[in-house]
């Protein structure tokens, strides 16, 4: 397709992470650093105009939170909130006697995780050995009333949230405080109110909450300012102490640059008229309208909240098929910024917050966070919109989406193509000459990827091949024969796939043969590819990239293996890339010269009768580490910048040129990042060469009889392009450099 040659204009739509300040805020700032900029503890009437400001402004929070008698203490933000809180409600109980596993401190099983680690650590510190427990939530990410009202009489602290910063979900707070206080009327209740501010209402004196955190930099403040409201009579006790400041509730000179923002963001949110926050049917509208632009692009959309359990601000969508990262890397290429609301953990990132709720794995480990602020306004939201139907394009293009998109609009697809997810490794192998596929390893949770990219693509389906019966994972042989059934060349086959009247497989210029090698178990072949000359061996688990082979799963025989591996030696060129079913080591591949330059323990496999000691004891430690392993992280994997010969900066890729006149720029974005964001948009001089990640094997097989040239590698953030980096560099590129930064930086 057509790529844009115009940079792409930020939309922002992250606002549960931070907001841009206002200008009006940004105003104050400036004004009290140059104008108004005294210390307001000096009695001098610079300081005794900061004073005014300072006080002007806890009167303006204590207005809009209906604070009454309770304290407003300015802070550095939420966490020191939380913190302040939960210190204050966890000394008084050690100091009233109350300690022990008896009695339990609650918190919400969606709550944002300053609030459980901050539970640990003072617990901890304070040695005061209550038992923490997350109260579950429903599927609509509700707390579970009958478990709080059971625990409640021996519970010393509970803590919830008014509003989710992944879901919107906003809790009952008038129904949980009749429950609270009809069953503990002691007990120390704290209420994270971040993402409530703005967005629904709240009257402090008229409930009961202790606790109630608050952040400037989540509703159009600076970082760095926020403010904690404590209710009259609550037991509180400073964290910092030294100044006396704010009654010597927190020591320390106070920000009042930051609390300058508050006011002037306290002062629009009481305007009647003319107030840049919206009224809260206005900020429903906006919803619909991006959920309208969301469904253009994805039809099968999920929606993991909705009304009327949540605030407007907020949609949490998941579409089948796709993981988070998929739809973060698409949309940052178009200038689109969400987030997966979760963090990065082992494995793929799964939400924590769905996981409670209950949801489907592949909700939370697809599920998208798009947050936009109440003073969002209709040409925002316009533009938002515009931006995101633009992708419908791009996601039909690259058959992300199934449509009929003609053949002119389709990013090619040829050659070999690597499809990961976690450390498992599935194939397509594509003639571009013959339109025709075969698939390779297949895996369940890619088979609808792949049943789009070959539906998109309209590919004559030559074969769907396993090289085992995989032991630790469901091959998806049977799902994809199913969804391509129109598309397959049914013939009787074999239990991995292969026809049973044909020896050989010819597809264009691609010969593929089986080779007999049991031992990771019995039925394993390996399937020998040719094209002119020998380009791919794919192994399945006999071998892997950095490992010996996988033994340790019912069938594995390391007898067999080892005569296997004799065999397969007297088959293999020493170019020949081999290509396994899992990818522990995120290696990509390897090739047979690299495995014994790598394991000389295999030279002794081949050259001696019996099975060495030392191989034994390495399969013993590969598999002990095997189990210890559960996965790696979410698209972003381990590298460091020795994996590339030199971190280049945008402004010396000119010198870098000059160095290597016949350097190669290598884009190894996925097709739909470079589909929705073309690298000549932010480098327009320059020629840059498609590479993804995908792709990669293609590309070394492709330069394996050349001489490699130097290659500056981008990526969207610097993390996938040191990774090629690190690949390149085992398939003997010598000057491999990568652009600090990626995208982003060039953005």
């Amino acid at each position: 397709m057509q790529k844009s040659a115009i940079r792409p204009q930020e939309i922002y739509l992250d606002n549960n992470a931070t907001t841009a300040v206002l200008s009006c805020a940004a105003a104050a700032v400036q004004h009290t650093m140059q104008q108004c900029f005294g210390n307001p503890s000096s009695s001098h009437s610079t300081g005794i105009k900061a004073k005014v400001e300072l006080e002007s402004t806890r009167q303006l929070a204590r207005q809009l939170i209906g604070a009454g008698s309770g304290d407003i203490v300015f802070t550095s933000g939420a966490t020191e909130g939380i913190q302040s809180s939960i210190f204050s409600a966890l000394l008084h109980a050690r100091m009233s006697g109350k300690t022990g596993a008896t009695f339990s401190l609650l918190y919400g099983a969606t709550e944002h995780k300053a609030v459980p680690q901050s539970l640990e650590h003072w617990n901890h510190v304070l040695q005061l050995g209550a038992t923490i427990k997350a109260i579950p939530v429903d599927q609509h990410g509700l707390l579970d009333f009958d478990f709080i009202r059971a625990e409640l009489p021996n519970t010393l602290l509970i803590c919830t949230m008014a509003a989710n910063n992944e879901t919107g979900v906003k809790q009952d707070l008038a129904a949980l405080q009749q429950l609270i206080r009809a069953v503990a009327p002691d007990v120390l209740w704290m209420v994270d109110c971040v993402q409530a501010l703005g967005k629904m209402p709240l009257q402090m004196e008229q409930m009961t909450i202790d606790y109630a955190p608050f952040s400037g930099h989540k509703l159009y403040a600076p970082k760095g300012i926020g403010f904690l409201y404590v209710r009259k009579d609550t037991p509180y006790q400073p964290l910092l102490a030294g100044g006396g400041q704010e009654s010597g509730l927190r020591s320390g000179t106070e920000n009042l640059p930051g609390i300058a923002a508050l006011q002037a963001i306290f002062q629009q949110l009481k305007l009647k008229e003319g107030s840049v926050f919206q009224s809260e049917p206005q900020l429903w509208g906006y919803r619909e309208q991006l959920l309208s632009a969301l469904r253009q692009v994805f039809p099968d959309l999920v929606l993991n909240s909705d009304r009327p359990y949540i605030v407007p601000t907020t949609i949490n969508f998941s579409v089948p098929g796709f993981a988070s990262k998929d739809i973060m890397d698409l949309f940052d290429a178009a200038g689109i910024r969400v987030s997966s609301g979760s963090a990065c953990s082992s494995k793929i990132p799964t939400s924590f917050v769905l996981n409670a709720m209950g949801l489907p794995l592949w909700r939370s480990q697809g599920a998208i966070r798009l947050s936009f602020g109440p003073a969002m306004t209709a040409e925002e939201c316009q533009q938002a919109c515009k931006a995101i139907v633009a992708l419908k394009v791009v996601v039909n293009s690259c058959c992300l989406v199934l449509s009929d998109a003609s053949s002119t609009e389709l990013q090619p697809l040829a050659g070999l193509v690597q499809l990961k997810h976690e450390d498992l490794c599935s194939y397509l192998l594509v003639s571009a000459e013959t339109s025709e596929v075969i698939i390779i390893d297949a895996v369940l949770p890619l088979a609808s990827r792949i049943a789009l990219l070959v539906q998109g693509h309209q590919l004559k389906v030559r074969a769907i091949l396993d090289t085992h019966l995989h032991k630790d994972h469901p091959s998806a042989r049977p799902e994809l024969v199913t969804l391509l059934a129109d598309l397959l060349n049914q013939a009787n086959t074999n239990s991995l796939g292969w026809p049973l009247d044909e020896t050989s497989l010819k597809m264009g210029s691609y010969q593929l043969n089986t080779v007999a090698t049991p031992g990771h178990s019995p039925e394993a072949v390996t399937i020998l590819v040719r094209q002119q000359q020998q380009k791919f061996a794919f192994v399945g688990d006999f071998i892997l990239p950095g490992g010996t082979g996988r033994l340790d799963l019912p069938g594995g025989d390391s007898q067999a293996f080892r005569q296997s591996l004799r065999a397969l030696s007297q088959q293999l060129e020493p170019q020949t890339l081999l290509l396994s079913s899992h990818d522990y080591a995120q290696r990509f591949f390897t090739r047979w010269d690299l495995m014994l330059q790598e394991q000389p323990v295999l030279q002794q496999i081949l050259n001696t009768e019996d099975t060495p000691d030392q191989w034994l004891s390495e399969l013993q430690r590969q598999t002990d580490w095997l189990h210890q392993q559960s996965g790696y992280f979410c698209g972003v994997v381990e590298v460091c910048v020795s994996d590339a010969t030199a971190l280049i900066d945008k402004d010396q890729i000119t010198a870098l040129l000059q160095q290597h006149p016949r350097l190669q720029i290598w884009d190894v974005r996925e097709p739909h990042e470079q589909a929705a964001g073309a690298l000549s948009v932010y480098l327009p001089d320059l020629v840059s060469k498609e590479v993804p990640l995908s792709a990669l094997v293609q590309q070394v097989a492709d330069q394996h009889t050349k001489t490699p040239q130097a290659v500056l590698l981008v990526c969207r953030s610097g993390n996938r392009s040191l990774l090629a980096a690190k690949v390149l560099n085992r398939a003997g590129f010598e000057l491999v450099f990568n652009l600090k930064g990626g995208v982003a930086l060039l953005a």
